[in-house]
């Protein structure tokens, strides 16, 4: 995982603004945006298993009020004039018009699903899921994990010898694990590792071992060939 809050004590200290992207963390760990220090932090809600298009921005109060808004629209103007406008205060002023009401009420459903479930509890099966995972990709021949952190979230990015990652991703789909397979939106840091692409499992709280079972097998299966 990412030294968020470490990082964002650095931007701090060099007087810049620390966005931070949780998109990849909402749904995996519980999050305290006070205590990681963040200017702004934003996430997409499908990635916590809202609808898609829809997602939020946490700002910090004296940070927000000294914006100004970038669209225009109706509900966030306090009063205008032929001379000037007056926007109400943070946030409304950054919520021009009729918003997205369904995919909010969904984005809401969502947040209480996994709150019910536990941000801890799924942290922690997640956490065991993935050294499950892991003791299992490392018997395969001929495969190599990209990244092994300590503290890792529950990511296992990897490549086989003498097959490309989308050949991978294909066998395994028709087993039935779905993975993604190729750069991952993310070239420079590939490259930085000496590659160009890789397969990609993403363990979540629904996976289990019996599906981890099946995808080593697969490999294995592969990496005899």
């Amino acid at each position: 995982m990412v030294p968020v809050k470490e990082i964002v004590a650095l931007a701090h200290r060099a007087g810049a603004v620390a966005v931070v992207d949780g998109a990849q963390s909402v749904s995996h760990m519980r999050v305290n945006v006070q205590d990681i220090d963040a200017d702004f932090f934003v996430f997409s809600g499908h990635k916590v298993f809202a609808p898609t298009g829809i997602g939020a921005v946490y700002g910090k109060r004296d940070i927000l009020e000294n914006m100004q808004p970038w669209q225009g629209g109706g509900n966030m103007i306090a009063d205008v004039t032929f001379e000037k406008t007056l926007f109400h205060g943070a946030p409304t002023r950054f919520e021009a018009g009729t918003g997205n009401i369904a995919d909010a009420v969904g984005l809401g459903a969502a947040i209480d699903y996994v709150e019910r479930i536990g941000m801890e509890n799924i942290a922690r099966y997640e956490h065991d899921l993935l050294l499950y995972a892991t003791r299992g990709l490392l018997t395969v021949p001929g495969l190599t994990l990209i990244g092994t952190a300590r503290e890792k979230a529950s990511v296992m990015s990897f490549s086989l010898k003498g097959y490309k990652p989308e050949e991978v991703g294909k066998a395994l789909n028709e087993e039935g694990i779905a993975v993604r397979s190729g750069h991952h939106c993310a070239q420079p840091i590939l490259r930085r590792f000496g590659h160009e692409a890789t397969v990609r499992p993403s363990l979540a709280f629904y996976n289990t071992c019996a599906e981890v079972d099946i995808l080593v097998a697969v490999l294995q299966r592969l990496a005899k060939r």
